[in-house]
């Protein structure tokens, strides 16, 4: 009776999803499944890296690195002293202008007043000191105090040149200790402004000997109109 059950069972199918359970092994698909894993997690370690130098990178070329460039760099041209900038206008005072220390240091002042005082000048050449002025006096006038002012000039440079050599060794030593790109891009920027304002200073000193050396034209200019004044004669 049981064995015609099994048959019966057999023959409408109930055996068929009992068949289904049994488990198979793909050792070729397992292997395969592994390799991609394996490939994903190197795929993944490495853009963790990529990831990490990114961030350094951006780190590197962005932000604020204004205290690398800045100290003893920004003040390598014009120091703390003197600059051709605020030095009085020889110009001016070539033209007429008064005689001015706008500019110059304390320590430059008392030279050009001791070297003054020392030299004695007298106030006129000619000895008129009345009416109008003669040109003759008019020149001296200037060139003392073309004289003078150069003086200051030249005290006030040297001292400045000093202080400024000083500052350039202390910047050079900053050169190459920036901790990235950008604070070597922002140094190397520091550094071009400070050759720019070095460079006005060249000009500014370069103007101001042109300008002293013309003053010798203009005197002789004074002079010989002076003589000519004299040699005239009404008839």
């Amino acid at each position: 009776m049981r064995f015609g059950l099994l048959l019966s069972g057999i023959a409408l199918g109930f055996v068929g999803p009992a068949l289904s359970q049994v488990r198979t092994r793909d050792d070729a698909n397992l292997i395969k499944a592994q390799e991609i894993a394996a490939t994903t997690r190197q795929i993944l370690s490495a853009d963790q890296q990529i990831m990490h130098f990114t961030q350094k990178t951006l780190a590197a070329v962005t932000g604020d690195r204004s205290s690398q460039a800045q100290g003893s760099l920004a003040q390598m041209a014009l120091g703390d002293g003197f600059s051709m900038g605020s030095a009085p206008s020889l110009g001016s005072v070539i033209s007429g202008g008064t005689l001015s220390f706008a500019g110059i240091g304390s320590g430059s002042q008392n030279i050009v007043s001791s070297l003054i005082n020392g030299l004695q000048l007298v106030q006129t050449v000619t000895g008129m000191v009345s009416g109008k002025a003669h040109p003759v006096d008019t020149a001296y006038k200037t060139s003392v105090n073309v004289a003078a002012t150069l003086s200051g000039l030249i005290d006030s440079t040297q001292g400045a040149v000093k202080q400024r050599s000083q500052a350039f060794t202390q910047g050079g030593q900053q050169i190459g200790q920036a901790q990235d790109l950008k604070g070597s891009v922002d140094q190397n920027t520091q550094v071009q402004i400070q050759t720019g304002h070095t460079i006005n200073e060249l000009t500014g000193t370069v103007n101001t000997a042109a300008a002293a050396a013309n003053q010798a034209n203009l005197d002789r200019l004074a002079a010989e109109s002076a003589v000519a004044r004299a040699m005239k004669f009404s008839q």
